[in-house]
C-alpha cells in the first residue's frame, strides 16, 4: 500500500475513533511513523562486487558488504568498500577502503569515513585519514579544518597536517594547517 494511501486511511481510521471514543488524539506515532520512512533505504544489497571493464579489460573492482540507497534523498550509504583500479595489462593501480561511503548520486559528490586509505601505485604514496570530502565538479578531495591527513611515500618520506586540500586536476595538494613529516633522500644511481 502507498504512503499516501496507507495516510489516508489512518487519517479515517483516527476520525473515526475520535468521534466514538470522544476523547483527543496524539499525533506522535504518525509523526514517529513518517520520520521511520525517512531512514528506510528502498533497495539494500550485501556482499556486493562490482566490475567494470574499458575496452575489454578489467579497469576496477569495487566491493563492500553492505549499500543502502535512499532514492528521494539521491544518496547511497556503502559500507566497508574496497576498490582496486587496473591498468590495461591487469597491473594494480590504485586501491583503497573506508568503513563508509556517502555517495550523492545528483553530484557524484561524496563523504569518505572510517579509517581512509588510498594507495597509488604510480605516484608510489598512500593518503590516510579519519573522513575526506570528494567534490566531483573541481575534482577535489579535502578534509574538515581540523582533520589530520597524512601522506606517505613507499620509501618512508610522509606528511601529516590540518587543512587538507587534494585537486586532481593540478595533481597538486596544500594544507592550510599545521604541517610536520620527514623527506626520506633517494639518490639515482647512475
Amino acid at each position: 500500500m502507498s504512503a499516501s494511501r496507507t495516510k489516508g486511511t489512518l487519517g479515517l481510521l483516527a476520525a473515526v475513533s475520535v468521534a466514538l471514543v470522544g476523547c483527543s488524539m496524539d499525533y506522535r506515532a504518525t509523526e514517529l511513523a513518517e520520520k521511520a520512512g525517512e531512514g528506510v533505504p528502498d533497495t539494500v544489497a550485501v556482499g556486493i562486487v562490482h566490475k567494470i571493464f574499458k575496452n575489454g579489460h578489467l579497469s576496477m573492482v569495487l566491493s563492500a558488504s553492505r549499500a543502502e540507497t535512499f532514492n528521494t534523498q539521491k544518496k547511497t550509504i556503502i559500507s566497508d568498500a574496497r576498490f582496486e583500479e587496473l591498468d590495461n595489462k591487469g597491473k594494480n593501480v590504485t586501491e583503497g577502503r573506508a568503513d563508509q561511503i556517502v555517495f550523492h548520486s545528483d553530484t557524484e559528490n561524496a563523504e569518505i569515513s572510517g579509517a581512509v586509505s588510498v594507495h597509488s601505485a604510480s605516484d608510489k604514496a598512500t593518503v590516510q585519514a579519519d573522513s575526506l570530502s570528494w567534490e566531483n565538479k573541481g575534482k577535489r578531495l579535502t578534509a574538515a579544518p581540523g582533520e589530520t591527513v597524512m601522506i606517505k611515500k613507499d620509501n618512508g618520506s610522509f606528511l601529516r597536517g590540518t587543512g587538507f586540500a587534494g585537486d586532481f586536476r593540478t595533481r597538486e595538494v596544500t594544507f592550510s594547517g599545521p604541517i610536520e613529516g620527514t623527506y626520506v633522500w633517494e639518490e639515482k644511481k647512475k
